[in-house]
């Protein structure tokens, strides 16, 4: 099988491409919100994600069998994990080709590698979670059904840098809740913080990612204070969180959390959420 690698010139090859895909944040869309995510992504405060990006594709007979998107991310984070416009990681963004064939991944690996490889940075990164794709909530990291491409990450010089489960939640009713929600204003990338209020005191608060869909919200974070846990309130808020979801239409709630993070687990678990599978970051050094 001859493999012809090169710039992939129209978009909906790709969107063709990854309708056929299945892992848990892989959710239906139409084109246009597709290629305003892929193309033209920005943060959940408006920042521009990439100052270059670039698409290359394997094309076998003239038919894509597999594709890798890479770039330079415009800002990144300082040593106080502050976001700083003088900080730009070279991020292989998406990288997926078929199970049976490993050249076809080796040749776009090579691409995405050699054209990052210009004494920028000392790192390159693979599926960095923050500057994943707002379609999908922006969750970057590599989901795990996806073996051949983490095996020839490894074997291509990565290493896993964070690994992450996945949850996801439906949301079929509302339940009743004592705890008060005080939502503050939307950001330009559709993300929104809550306080969540009980006898008229502020007990924690979380951030949600609204998606496109009207259905679907994402949980960025969710906490309650120090000396509020262990008590249930973090259930109350979730309970009080969910009903103001689902008088808003949305029946699916997704989020994620660090594998080492057994307590938020129990919590997700306790509250509803599914265990969908683990997702990974990776790095390598040049």
């Amino acid at each position: 099988m001859k493999i012809v690698t090169q710039k992939v010139q129209e978009a909906r090859e790709i969107y063709d491409y990854m309708s056929k895909m299945t892992f848990p944040y892989n959710y239906v869309t139409d084109y246009k919100t597709w290629g305003k995510s892929y193309l033209y992504d920005i943060d959940g405060d408006g920042r521009t994600l990439f100052s270059e990006l670039e698409t290359m594709g394997a094309y076998s007979d003239r038919k894509l069998v597999g594709f890798i998107q890479f770039g330079k991310t415009a800002f990144g984070f300082d040593s106080n994990g502050e976001i700083s416009d003088a900080v730009s990681y070279p991020v292989i963004r998406n990288f997926y080709f078929p199970e049976e064939q490993t050249e076809v991944g080796y040749s776009l690996m090579n691409e995405a590698v050699n054209a990052l490889s210009d004494g920028s940075s000392d790192r390159i990164y693979a599926f960095f979670h923050y500057f994943g794709m707002s379609c999908y909530a922006r969750h970057g990291k590599l989901y795990m059904g996806f073996e051949n491409i983490h095996n020839l990450l490894l074997q291509s010089g990565f290493s896993v840098e964070h690994e992450n489960v996945f949850y996801s939640s439906s949301i079929k009713s509302e339940k009743n809740s004592v705890v008060n929600l005080n939502w503050k204003d939307i950001t330009p990338g559709n993300q929104q913080y809550c306080d969540f209020i009980l006898d008229e005191t502020i007990v924690g608060g979380c951030e949600l990612h609204f998606l496109e869909q009207d259905n679907i919200a994402y949980l960025r974070w969710i906490f309650v204070n120090d000396n509020m846990c262990g008590k249930g309130i973090g259930s109350k808020c979730m309970d009080a969180l969910k009903a103001y979801l689902f008088s808003k239409g949305i029946t699916r709630f997704d989020t994620d959390t660090a594998l080492t993070n057994r307590v938020a687990q129990h919590f997700y678990e306790k509250n509803g959420f599914v265990n969908e599978g683990i997702t990974r970051s990776y790095y390598r050094e040049v």
